[in-house]
């Protein structure tokens, strides 16, 4: 028979388990009521199954790079999302700029575009971080196949960088991390082609997409498989309000972007061959979402991976809306948010101690 104190913490964990983790304020103050509670919310199986019960990640805020004034050098800064933030984000290296946020991870860069400068790949949370060598804009997400991305933080992980310097005649470069090999294991070349922009990448199976700059904007693909680069266009209608990429929940290659009041999805399948004509697959009127937005300024600036949620600023603050909701929420003032980075990752007491076991 079981025992009447097993009995109690067995009750104790059901109730626990459905503490909403997006609000990780509620399982955190439960931990501080005794050590009961704290040693059954800290123990591993506990938190095995708090973050499968819940599936994908939450959303505990994102990242941005922001200028006090239009001639000053920007600087990453944390905005929570998670209400009351007492998550212990570590202050950002002053001297870098989020260039990525994937898995739970904070990819943070130089400044300058110098080829050599160090990237910093910086765990959020703990405070962990490692640095690889690398140049341009980049991506990090994780390594491991079949990861359903629930608590990977720990985990091998790659970085994808691209660019193209001067002195390479145009090229564009990309360079594929391993943080299992420690070191730099691949690159491709692609002549001629434009520069990348620093906004956020999408990772499709193998394949990793950045946006380019040029009078006709262009997206490039990266084939981790194949090592190779090429470019191909996006949606023909799609570059009103800006737009980012996003991995869609069939596999397929996704955009969301602004065209008058409305923000629109689209979607298109990649394979060897090339890319799949573009489909718009989903569009939800802004107008009726945020009253009295200036339209004409709408335009999105970040998507938080496997939420199926993105961010778009306008002249009234900065909004998330749910893709499959059309839910929105005000997560920020109004202020120069070109590009966010979301951070999603659970977080639960004694997570770093409880992880390793």
């Amino acid at each position: 028979m079981v025992s009447p104190p097993e009995l109690i913490d067995d009750a104790a964990a059901e109730i626990f388990v459905h503490l909403p983790p997006d609000e990780p304020a509620h399982l955190i103050r439960a931990s501080l009521v005794c050590r009961q509670w704290r040693r059954i919310i800290t123990d591993g199986a506990f938190l095995r199954r708090y973050r499968a019960s819940h599936g994908v990640p939450p959303l505990l805020g994102f990242v941005c790079n922001l200028a006090a004034r239009v001639d000053t050098i920007t600087s990453p800064r944390f905005f929570p999302t998670a209400g009351p933030s007492i998550v212990p984000m570590p202050a950002f290296l002053g001297s870098s700029k989020a260039l990525d946020c994937g898995h739970g991870r904070v990819l943070l860069g130089p400044f300058d575009d110098d080829t050599m400068a160090r990237l910093v790949v910086l765990d959020p949370i703990t405070g962990d971080h490692q640095i690889p060598r690398g140049y341009y804009t980049a991506a990090v997400f994780c390594a491991a196949r079949g990861c359903a991305h629930l608590n990977c933080r720990g985990g091998p992980y790659r970085v994808v960088v691209a660019g193209a310097a001067s002195s390479a005649g145009g090229a564009m470069r990309a360079h594929l991390y391993s943080s299992e090999a420690a070191a730099w294991v691949a690159s491709a070349r692609l002549i001629p082609c434009p520069h990348v922009r620093r906004k956020p990448a999408a990772v499709v199976g193998d394949d990793v997409y950045f946006q380019l700059m040029f009078a006709d904007d262009m997206i490039l693909r990266y084939d981790m498989g194949r090592n190779r680069l090429s470019t191909f266009h996006p949606p023909a209608d799609a570059k009103e309000g800006g737009i980012v990429l996003l991995s869609m929940a069939d596999g397929s290659l996704g955009l969301a972007g602004v065209r008058g009041s409305r923000l629109c999805l689209w979607s298109t399948d990649a394979s060897p061959e090339g890319i799949a004509g573009w489909v718009r697959c989903k569009s939800i009127e802004l107008m009726e979402k945020i009253p009295f937005m200036p339209y004409s300024e709408a335009r999105v600036v970040g998507c938080a991976e496997g939420l199926g949620v993105v961010f778009v600023e306008t002249e009234v603050g900065l909004f998330t809306i749910d893709l499959k909701s059309g839910r929105e929420r005000k997560v920020s003032e109004p202020g120069n948010h070109f590009v966010v980075f979301p951070i999603t990752s659970f977080y639960t007491p004694g997570m770093v101690a409880a992880d390793i076991a």
